[in-house]
């Protein structure tokens, strides 16, 4: 199942391109159902999708961050809501350093590919009773809950924070993810009803200030990365779905005669401009965005800290991504004109996903004040992303 030496990278895409006829096969179904196929999931798994940001001592990959957002961009180009649970699988185990042996090793020991869906969206309430807590609370946007062995939450317990996971089958999924877009990331909520869970689920969170201490498995290099790596799992299907929409129109150009125009879409300047500006955006975004990740993975090899401003510049590179990949696509959109609207039509649905990807609250126009904050040593809205 592993992968292994100086070509562990072209092995990655190679198994992700051996599973792509299976998941835009079952693309439509997702984006009709709200959430994957269980063939689709079935083929991310043989993909080894799932292992991409695991330690290699649970039998993961442990890849470098531009090798998982090579896969999740190749995911994206047959379905994007199979491209998401690149990050669906991938964030708890990117956030388990600090989680206890014993608990990764429940998680993860005896099957590497086990689904945690997660969500910090807001926080599930713990009494504690006993070796164990019941919980109580309802959480947004858990994407991948469908199919997940465990929910991971936030969970504050007598004042103090805590990452619990709760087992899916003793929760119920809220079916309101009735979206514009990427709708087959099934990303409902999540309610728990005094959910008894035992205390050995349930890892303290640590704060900026402490340096917290790492289990035994996540000593390698990919955890030395600022956690902002986890970018590397969903940005890519925004740059994707610009890359995509730069190819509609330039296809579209060549046949459109407008309405009210005695000339091809192709000869038209607005079209031209918008095309150029769109292409432009897109391009730098990505360029910046793969340079970061590879500045950061050759940082941590040669085992150097990282400061604010670096982890900040990552942060910056990845919300610019994704917020360039949306104004790429807006510019399509208007150079388009009616021939993005027609439900069915390859623009309409990048349209659609890439509007609901662009609010994401860990890379929205927002953001770009985080980035700001930690650059200008004054307060921050969202610390955690930063650390």
């Amino acid at each position: 199942m592993g992968i292994s030496g100086v070509d562990a990278r072209v092995q990655a895409l190679e198994r992700t391109e051996a599973v792509l006829p299976v998941i835009a096969n079952h693309a439509a179904w997702a984006e009709q159902n709200g959430r994957l196929h269980d063939e689709a999931l079935a083929s991310l798994r043989e993909a080894g999708v799932a292992r991409l940001y695991l330690p290699e001592g649970l039998d993961g990959w442990e890849v470098d961050p531009l090798t998982c957002a090579l896969v999740c961009g190749k995911l994206a180009a047959v379905d994007t809501a199979a491209a998401w649970h690149v990050m669906v699988f991938n964030a708890a185990r990117l956030m388990a350093g600090t989680w206890s042996d014993e608990l990764v090793e429940r998680i993860w020991g005896d099957d590497p590919d086990r689904l945690v869906a997660a969500s910090g969206n807001t926080p599930y309430e713990g009494q504690r009773e006993g070796d164990s807590y019941i919980v109580s609370g309802q959480n947004s946007f858990v994407s991948g809950c469908h199919h997940a062995s465990y929910i991971m939450s936030p969970m504050v317990s007598e004042g103090q924070m805590f990452m619990v996971l709760l087992p899916a089958e003793e929760c119920e999924i809220v079916d309101n993810w009735d979206t514009l877009g990427m709708r087959g990331t099934g990303s409902n909520d999540v309610r728990a009803e005094s959910v008894r869970v035992p205390v050995e689920l349930a890892a303290p969170m640590f704060g900026n200030d402490l340096q917290a201490p790492r289990n035994r498995y996540y000593t390698g290099r990919l955890y030395d990365c600022p956690s902002r790596v986890v970018f590397a799992t969903y940005v890519p299907v925004a740059l994707n779905l610009a890359e995509r929409a730069l190819e509609e129109l330039k296809l579209l150009a060549g046949s459109k005669v407008p309405y009210a125009s005695d000339k091809k879409l192709a000869r038209r300047y607005l079209a031209q401009q918008h095309y150029g500006e769109a292409l432009g955006l897109w391009r730098s975004a990505k360029l910046m965005f793969e340079d970061a990740l590879e500045r950061v993975w050759e940082q941590a090899g040669r085992g150097e800290p990282f400061t604010v401003e670096q982890k900040a510049d990552l942060y910056l590179a990845g919300t610019h991504a994704m917020q360039a990949s949306g104004r790429a696509v807006k510019h399509v959109i208007d150079a388009a004109g009616s021939s993005s609207l027609y439900r069915g039509m390859p623009l309409e649905r990048i349209h659609r996903d890439m509007e609901t990807l662009r609010h994401h609250g860990f890379a929205n126009e927002g953001r770009y004040a985080s980035v700001t904050q930690a650059l200008w040593e004054v307060e921050l809205d969202y610390p955690l992303l930063l650390r």
